[in-house]
């Protein structure tokens, strides 16, 4: 009888292209640097350093840094050659595999998972990027979408308790972070520019009010607000203008009402 062995299979692949183990943040950035340029682990170290180009956005120390090249050469993602230098001990030289540097790639253009990651991996990929000379615009806008219906569900939520009303803000800070990462605001027209004098409407229907529901359409967006009297009025706006003027629950605004025809109603 004859037996057949399956055939062997190649290492099973995550959605980065990286082997079944994913790699961690110190790895991927490691691995961005060495794909970057062949370097060495001392020099890894003081790019991680918090007064490095890396380290100031996210830092990592010398023994951390040293056991996540140790990580991507078991992994296949880098190579060691050791080199000769004229004084001192002999240092290994860093090379990214083919394999590595399809990986980093990978990395560098997928958005993050969750909000809390756009003060860390984020803001990491997007320095990396520039050191690379590549441009952040295609992350930034596919990072947006990624964001677009958590952002949306944490910013119409109505929720008072502390944790809510911080993720509810820190929802809002990222969308605008994103939005100005995209388009930046050009500080030399701003601060050129003369005092933009303040505006008076000729509508004499201007309430003060508290938005208390937002409620987000394909197109459109329903505010809800209420007066001081505790009267409620919903407004109808965009979804652009809904994210322009970043109105949230909790918000002061002032509701301006203009109509052709005003009813009178009286009870008997």
């Amino acid at each position: 009888m004859v037996v057949r062995m399956p055939a062997k299979r190649p290492p099973s692949l995550d959605i980065e292209g990286s082997p079944a183990r994913r790699l961690s943040l110190a790895e991927h950035v490691c691995l961005a640097l060495i794909a970057e340029d062949d370097t060495h682990g001392w020099a890894l170290g003081g790019l991680m350093a918090s007064d490095g180009n890396i380290g100031r956005v996210w830092s990592l120390s010398r023994p951390l840094t040293y056991r996540a090249i140790d990580g991507l050469v078991d992994t296949d993602m880098i190579e060691r050659t050791p080199t000769a230098v004229a004084t001192g001990r002999d240092r290994s030289l860093l090379t990214a595999t083919p394999l590595g540097r399809d990986v980093s790639h990978a990395w560098l253009d997928t958005p993050v998972e969750h909000l809390r990651d756009v003060r860390t991996e984020l803001l990491v990929k997007l320095t990396l990027r520039t050191r690379i000379g590549a441009s952040n615009d295609s992350l930034l806008v596919a990072q947006r979408a990624a964001f677009a219906p958590t952002i949306d569900t944490l910013t119409t939520r109505t929720d008072t308790d502390v944790v809510d009303i911080w993720r509810r803000e820190h929802a809002r800070a990222v969308r605008r972070f994103l939005n100005e990462a995209i388009h930046p605001t050009d500080a030399s027209m701003a601060s050129s520019a003369a005092p933009r004098p303040e505006m008076r409407l000729s509508a004499r229907n201007q309430l003060n009010a508290t938005v208390t529901a937002v409620k987000r359409g394909e197109l459109m967006a329903g505010i809800k607000a209420v007066l001081g009297d505790g009267q409620t009025l919903t407004a109808t706006i965009t979804q652009e203008a809904t994210d322009d003027l970043d109105i949230a629950p909790g918000d002061r605004v002032v509701l301006i009402v203009k109509a052709t025809e005003v009813m009178v109603a009286k009870a008997p």
